[in-house]
């Protein structure tokens, strides 16, 4: 072969391999200073690895460059205009030297469409691939010293020939598909990702690869951009803003309606809905919405269609994730499933219904009863019922059951690719890697718009260092958002952004990890690859090289808390913090931190710092007037709420700030009224959730805590591991069904391997509401074992030893040593101070009572009841102006405590004050109307006022409210004697002696006839 015509691969020291190329372009890349010549080199097709120098025509090459004299021989290729262009954002080899220019890689073109791929080869195995081995260089500790430059030379399906041996490639070459052809998309220069529908999914094709010229034109028009603009735009402080591209527009459920004054029409409806069903069953998003459309239609012409009812129940249960989840949401399928109920006839769209909306409260032990129920009263049930009930026992965490009923299901029955889907989740769940990837493989055989399968399938080939094989696939994911949900839309672009970072399109990486981040913004994956992007972008860049080295801690800060080590990475984010100190990022990571530490001091301390950093960012504000909330700083959070109040697209923060406020002061009715608002908004912080479904089960109404576990649901779909959601539904289920099926379902999650101390200890909580001492302690000292850093157990176990005060002398003194393991382990939580001065109060121990007040008003100056307490302790010494200065103090900052009032009240009375008195207690009384005391102490200072007929008003409606009370009865007697009535104090204080038949002034009172 001639020279000039022989190609050639060349490998790096990194071992990526470029090529192949034809001479000249060696010569370029020499010139460009991307090839050294300490290389390995071969001639491409049938040549040998050697050393650069002595590959035929290569060494040359060498001599040249040492004479001065190599230079390009094409004129082409010497215009350096668009060769740097988008080179901005690339990595360098050393961070104080600029980027020496490199020509962007002419990409072959997208194909025009994705074939319909074939049934799967049957025999798929996994080997490692291989380049698995060879791993992305990240920025060094050493202030990011050597970030490796990994240009992409030369024809991409070619890298894909290097590969040896059977892989995950085997099957997806079954299917036709190809290896990844990146899109040369620059961020600066996308439209906006909306979500859009398409009538047909499946038929959708993957977009076009602009041609060559735009592309080039796009690059110039990017680095004039970053020029006028400035890197720092480039490189924002906050994701949030540069990644405001996704704009997810959330279906809102409603209930379906008749046409106006038109008849049923049975045919028609029936006909829709058989349209609907063609939609269904492609299980994507976008099918989910064209079928509920189809559903509401059906139902316009017969509202007697119970499967139309049922079906979009079911619609709207699946596209959860897509839904504007309000408590109208709930309210919608809540009715849906009631109307289909309604109509006493029991079809397998019902039981659909009912199974995946119990699956959705996780209560999935519910639904794999629903279908026990149905299959054993209809003897003709169809092999639907095999999958429903496998998905019931897969959301148990038994995958063995799960996988061998699902195994009933054969594969020529399918009527949905979700068949394949679930086989594969449970293949997976079993760590049985090549079952999984064939079978998320027939599922997109069987429908090539099933992008979850898709996802799944990048997810791991991810796993085996093998995602440039995943190209196809995240190609088709990215472009057809309209096919997943918010969730599993950031894992795409999550994995896309890696994929492009393999093939250092970083601009196009970052810009995907960026909508990943916006979408899920809690996700540490992300956060870590976004950090270590902007790093590696900006460390060869001078002006920005502060920026690089703040990410680089932000991003080795992430690391460290993936892996569990929370000091190590709170180290992290210091350096971060020290490394920038004007960005507010570290700032609120390092605030994270703290909070997670149970350091709400510090936290508070450094969520400030990063607001006044932030001023407009409502994100970080409404991180720091939550603490202010928990630190019961009221009055300064309502002037935090005030900057945002009415700024558009803030208000659901703003709402949920005012319910905390409420419910943290225990006024839950007015709390859930501001929850509802923040929930009916168009933009929803997700901290809702929770927070209402909490309020719910506060609230002790059955009515109320039956619905709290789909709230914890929705708080689970953006967290799966949160485990006070988990245990929020466990409790909810205690409350309104019983305790022993809320013990099912924490033992259930266990067997998913969830969080396992927190887990247990919840266990152990219920039993000791049961009473099953026994069991409980088992439990807590198995909590303790796994995990003896986590504060819960050591509560519950000081409740246990509380509970044998009588049986053992020494239980209160274990007791009060377990309060303060509690404590030690959890010091923002005031409950283990307010415990142990209980237990010495009650041993008359008061200064080690006051003490335990003291630990609680060091981090909560205002922490309310605080100067309460301490007064009931001075009264108790006997000190009464001590007692009346700590009720003013406790009044100073919580003036409407009816407890304070009530307090201070009688310290009033005891010092003559009855007028200061009665308007303590006349207050109360206006707070509190439905309580007894306060109108039994406002008739008490109005009788030593002489207000008899006052006294005795109030007097009988404290009895209204409380007529167990012989105290009232007593006094009640002395203000009808006082006012001349005999017959009324005789009454009275019969009753007083029919409730008190002990009494020691008993005589006294006998008298009265």
């Amino acid at each position: 072969m001639a020279a000039d015509k022989q190609n050639y691969k060349i490998k790096l020291a990194s071992g990526r391999i470029l090529g192949p190329m034809a001479l000249e372009r060696v010569r370029l890349l020499m010139l460009k200073g991307q090839i050294l010549g300490n290389e390995s080199a071969r001639e491409y097709p049938k040549g040998e690895w050697k050393e650069f120098h002595l590959v035929s025509g290569l060494g040359n090459l060498l001599v040249s460059r040492a004479e001065g004299k190599l230079e390009s021989t094409d004129p082409n290729q010497t215009n350096d205009l668009l060769a740097g262009a988008t080179q901005i954002l690339t990595l360098s080899s050393q961070i104080l030297e600029p980027l020496p220019e490199i020509a962007t890689a002419a990409l072959p073109e997208i194909a025009p469409e994705l074939p319909e791929p074939p049934e799967p080869e049957p025999k798929v195995e996994l080997h490692p691939h291989p380049d698995a081995d060879k791993t992305i260089v990240r920025p060094s500790p050493e202030q990011l010293r050597e970030l490796e430059d990994r240009t992409v030379v030369g024809s991409l399906e070619e890298t894909k020939e290097e590969s040896q041996g059977a892989s995950f490639l085997d099957a997806e070459a079954a299917l036709g598909s190809r290896v990844f052809k990146p899109v040369d998309r620059n961020i600066s220069q996308e439209k906006t990702v909306m979500f859009s529908k398409s009538s047909n999914p499946a038929s959708d094709v993957i977009r076009r690869a602009p041609p060559k010229w735009r592309r080039y034109y796009r690059q110039v028009l990017f680095a004039v951009v970053v020029l006028v603009v400035g890197l720092e735009t480039l490189l924002d402080d906050q994701p949030e803003n540069t990644a405001a591209t996704i704009k997810i527009q959330y279906v809102r459920p409603k209930l379906p309606a008749a046409l106006p004054g038109a008849s049923p029409d049975p045919a028609k409806s029936s006909e829709a809905y058989s349209r609907a069903m063609g939609s269904y069953v492609l299980d994507t998003v976008e099918g989910y919405k064209t079928s509920a459309t189809l559903l509401h239609q059906a139902l316009s012409y017969n509202m007697g269609n119970v499967k139309a009812l049922a079906m979009l129940a079911s619609c709207y249960l699946n596209l959860i994730d897509s839904s504007n989840k309000d408590e109208s949401y709930f309210d919608v399928i809540s009715e849906l499933i009631k109307l289909s109920r309604a109509k006493s006839v029991d079809l397998p769209e019902t039981v659909i219904a009912d199974v995946e909306f119990y699956i959705t409260v996780n209560k999935p032990e519910a639904a794999q009863d629903r279908i026990v129920k149905y299959t054993s009263e209809h003897q003709n049930y169809g092999i639907e019922m095999f999958y429903y009930l496998a998905l019931a026992f897969f959301q148990r965490g038994d995958t063995g059951q799960a996988a061998r009923y699902l195994a009933l299901f054969p594969d020529q029955k399918a009527f949905s690719a979700k068949i394949f889907y679930l086989r594969g989740e449970i293949a997976r769940k079993l760590s049985d890697t090549d079952s999984a990837y064939r079978e998320y493989m027939k599922a997109v055989a069987f429908n090539p718009a099933h992008a979850k399968s898709r996802l799944r399938i990048a997810e791991l080939l991810n796993g085996k260092s093998e995602l440039k094989h995943a190209g196809t696939h995240l190609e088709y994911l990215v472009n057809h958002p309209n096919l997943l949900g918010p969730k599993d839309l950031a894992q795409a672009f999550y994995l896309h952004s890696l994929l492009s970072e393999a093939y250092n399109r970083i601009d196009v990486a970052i810009g995907d990890i960026e909508k990943a981040v916006k979408l899920a913004p809690n996700n540490h994956d992300y956060s870590l690859q976004l950090y270590v992007l902007r790093a590696a972008a900006g460390g060869s860049i001078k002006a920005v090289q502060k920026e690089a080295r703040m990410y680089y801690f932000l991003g080795e800060g992430e690391r460290l808390l993936k892996a569990g080590k929370t000091q190590e990475a709170l180290s992290k984010f210091l350096e971060a913090r020290s490394a920038n100190e004007k960005s507010p990022v570290p700032l609120v990571k390092i605030g994270d931190m703290f909070k997670t530490l149970y350091d709400y001091g510090n936290a508070r301390i450094n969520y400030k710092m990063a607001a006044d950093r932030s001023k407009e960012n409502i994100e970080i504000w409404s991180k720091y007037i939550d603490i202010l909330i928990q630190c019961f700083e009221w009055e300064e959070a309502l002037k935090a709420m005030d900057r945002f109040r009415k700024k558009p697209g803030h208000q659901s923060s703003i709402d949920k700030a005012a319910a905390d406020i409420y419910a943290k002061q225990g006024k839950f009715p007015e709390s859930l009224i501001y929850y509802r608002k923040a929930m009916a908004r168009d933009s929803i912080d997700p901290d809702v959730y929770i927070a209402y479904a909490n309020t719910l089960v506060a609230t002790k109404n059955v009515d109320l805590i039956k619905h709290a576990p789909f709230f914890y649901a929705l708080a689970l779909r953006f967290d799966p591991l949160n485990f006070n959601a988990i245990i929020g539904t466990a409790k909810a289920i205690a409350a309104s069904e019983s305790i022993d099926r809320a013990i099912v379902m924490l033992q259930d999650e266990l067997q998913k391997g969830t969080a396992k101390a927190e887990l247990i200890s919840a266990i152990a909580e219920l039993q000791i509401q049961k009473g099953d001492w026994a069991k409980a302690q088992d439990n807590v000292d198995q909590a303790m074992m796994i995990n003896p850093e986590y504060a819960m157990p050591w509560k519950l176990q000081a409740q246990i030893y509380s509970s044998r005060e009588y049986s053992d002398k020494h239980a209160m003194d274990k007791a009060l040593e377990a309060y303060k393991s509690y404590s030690d382990r959890n010091p923002s939580d005031p409950s283990g101070y307010l415990e142990r001065y209980r237990i010495y109060a009650n041993q008359l121990k008061f200064d080690k009572a006051n003490d335990e007040l003291m630990k609680i008003y060091t981090v909560y100056p205002k922490y309310p009841n605080i100067h309460y307490f301490k007064g009931l302790l001075f009264s108790r010494m006997g000190n009464a102006a001590r007692a009346a200065e700590e009720f003013r103090a406790e009044l100073a900052n919580n003036p409407n405590s009816v407890a304070a009032l009530i307090a201070y009240g009688k310290e009033l009375i005891e010092g003559g004050k009855y007028n200061e008195a009665l308007l303590q207690f006349n207050k109360a009384m206006l707070l509190a109307p439905a309580a007894a005391e306060p109108k039994h102490l406002s008739a008490y200072a109005n009788y030593l006022l002489k207000n008899y007929h006052g006294a005795v008003a109030l007097y009988n409606a404290a009895l209204s409210i409380d007529s167990a009370n012989p105290l009232v009865y007593k006094r009640l007697g002395h203000a009808h004697k006082d006012l001349g009535d005999m017959a009324g104090a005789a009454a009275a204080f019969k009753k007083y002696l029919e409730m008190e038949p002990d009494a020691p002034d008993r005589d006294l009172y006998q008298r009265y006839r």
